[in-house]
């Protein structure tokens, strides 16, 4: 093998592992701990609103029928998509009461992957 051929076969051979080294950061984590089979409800008062990336996220803070209070997190999509379905970082405000519906984390923890959103005014916000 030449000294050109070994020069090319060792740079292909370096760019292919710094890829696959790379690749974890380029996954996406995926629903798969969210319980697709049915969905919760919750309704509670904003305490946060992050308009942020990779995920929209919205803190709600839930009053229990023993009214102990529990922050539930639900995650959307990204802002950009979001953006484009009439959102934006004003859409939601602290202290407001609206209602999340989603798919709750398998292992029970008070985390949505949000399919739905009624603002404090009424309107519906969809396919999150």
């Amino acid at each position: 093998m030449s000294h050109n051929s070994r020069t090319i076969v060792f740079v292909f051979s370096a760019l292919a592992l710094a890829l696959s080294a790379l690749a974890p950061a380029w996954a996406h984590h995926g629903e798969a701990n969210y319980d697709q089979d049915k969905a919760v409800t919750v309704t509670g008062k904003v305490a946060d609103f992050q308009f942020i990336n990779p995920h929209v996220l919205i803190y709600l803070d839930v009053k229990g029928e023993d009214n102990t209070v529990t922050r539930w997190v639900g995650e959307a999509t990204s802002p950009n998509l979001l953006l484009r379905r009439g959102w934006d970082k004003n859409t939601i405000k602290v202290g407001d009461v609206v209602t999340a519906t989603g798919h709750q984390a398998k292992n029970g923890s008070p985390t949505l992957r949000l399919l739905k959103v009624v603002l404090a005014d009424g309107k519906e916000m969809n396919d999150l």
